[in-house]
């Protein structure tokens, strides 16, 4: 109990004076862990903690797949995809913003992150937004909300994570991802078209119209979108790779494109590496943190004691995972989404796996609630990622904008609950 306390206060303190996270898990944890074991015992853990996590083979897909997300937006893909969607439903009513949507949905088959997917299509996107005079709030919340899509279709770092720490099949977390990813683009289409009828005035429509011709020839400038999607959904559904391998494949295939790319500048290259490198060596700390809390909780008991509190109670299952579904969102207000993963799950996955939920089902709905929390005040991170690409547009409005779609959010979510069938059907189509 007073190493709890004691954990507790330090990572409190660590969260409100806007430490990194990473060193806030690893001095919370090293402290508990001393209360609990002994210096010498916490000292051991701490210098093997880094060489463990960083030569585990398990991780390697995390630079892999950051490195293929980076190369595929310096080939230009973000462009090619807003193009693509942009010639076929531009003209619609709420057209842009479906466009958009549509976009981002395409680049995070090529990307796996939602702060990455967001600002790759957000430079265009906004400013096709503002020439056909669209209301701010709905541009900056729609391209805020569209990144999400890069955190849930493969290949998705978040489901990565999940996978490693939960010790979960990750090919299958991978193809889990397709059907609820696309099923978040409808809903929020079908939203913005909702929208557009009842406010026709916040999203003029866009008097330009392409032809079937003009469209075939964007769809060819877009093939690389389809390559990389292929190449890594392809290999793991038929068996030919391993996500290892995919992980690999996708990114010589995602350097191949910047190769192609007209006017090819080897600065393209440097900035892809450097900032591949830059976010893989946040996660990797993180992780290393993340290890540490892990083993905490494991020697403290508290995992089994919840799990224990859990099974033990009369509460229908359903109900007992709607209220660890609605904790995580006061959480998500003030942790960023991977970090949120890596403190909650050593404690609630043992529960969830005792209740009976499918593994690979629940990583797809944490997945919505980090989604979730990417676009709730005050932390939301997609929100501060257009406010750096447009400086001038105010915090407040990209937030009320993202509020429409954290109501198509939590739609798909109970949806995904009532009907896991959703997000299983491809997997267990693997299975078979």
């Amino acid at each position: 109990m007073t190493a709890g306390l004691v954990v507790t206060l330090i990572f409190a303190i660590g969260i409100i004076t806007g430490m990194p996270i990473a060193f806030v898990l690893i001095i919370s944890s090293f402290s508990g862990l001393v209360m609990l074991r002994g210096f010498d015992v916490a000292l051991s853990a701490l210098s093997t903690m880094p060489y463990g996590k960083s030569t585990d083979i398990a991780l390697s897909v995390i630079p892999l797949f950051i490195l293929m997300g980076y190369l595929a937006s310096q080939a230009g893909i973000s462009e090619k995809a807003y193009q693509i969607a942009y010639r076929f439903v531009g003209h619609l009513r709420a057209g842009l913003a479906i466009a958009t949507v549509f976009a981002c949905a395409g680049f995070a088959a090529t990307s796996g992150s939602s702060v990455a997917t967001s600002a790759a299509v957000g430079k265009i996107a906004f400013t096709e937004m503002k020439r056909f005079r669209y209301n701010d709030a709905i541009s900056a919340g729609t391209i805020a909300s569209a990144g999400l899509l890069g955190i849930m279709i493969p290949p998705s770092i978040m489901l990565v994570v999940y996978g490693i720490v939960t010790q979960t099949d990750i090919g299958r977390l991978l193809l889990a991802g397709i059907l609820p990813g696309i099923l978040t683009a409808l809903v929020f289409c079908i939203g913005l078209y909702v929208l557009a009828l009842i406010r026709p005035d916040l999203m003029p429509v866009a008097n330009e119209r392409f032809s079937w011709r003009d469209r075939m020839v964007g769809l060819k400038d877009g093939s690389g979108i389809l390559i990389l999607f292929t190449v890594i959904i392809g290999g793991l559904y038929s068996g030919l790779f391993t996500v290892n391998e995919a992980a690999g494949v996708g990114a010589a295939a995602a350097f191949a494109l910047l190769l192609l790319k007209r006017g090819f500048d080897w600065k393209a290259l440097l900035i892809g590496g450097k900032e591949a490198v830059a976010s893989t060596a946040m996660i990797f700390l993180i992780l290393i943190g993340a290890g540490l809390f892990g083993q905490y909780v494991a020697l403290s008991g508290l995992a089994g004691t919840v799990t224990k509190l859990i099974t033990g109670s009369d509460l229908p299952r359903y109900l007992i995972l709607v209220l660890i579904l609605l904790a995580y969102i006061p959480l998500g207000m003030f942790l960023e989404p991977i970090s949120m993963c890596l403190i909650t799950l050593p404690i609630v996955f043992p529960a969830i796996k005792a209740l009976g939920f499918d593994p690979v089902w629940f990583g797809v709905i944490i997945v919505k609630m980090s989604e979730l929390a990417n676009i709730t005040p005050p932390l939301g991170v997609n929100v501060f990622v257009i406010k750096s690409i447009r400086p001038e547009i105010q915090l407040s409005t990209v937030f009320r904008g993202a509020s429409l779609f954290m109501l198509l959010e939590i739609i798909t979510l109970v949806i995904l609950v009532i009907f896991p069938e959703i997000t299983l059907f491809i997997p267990n189509l693997m299975a078979k």
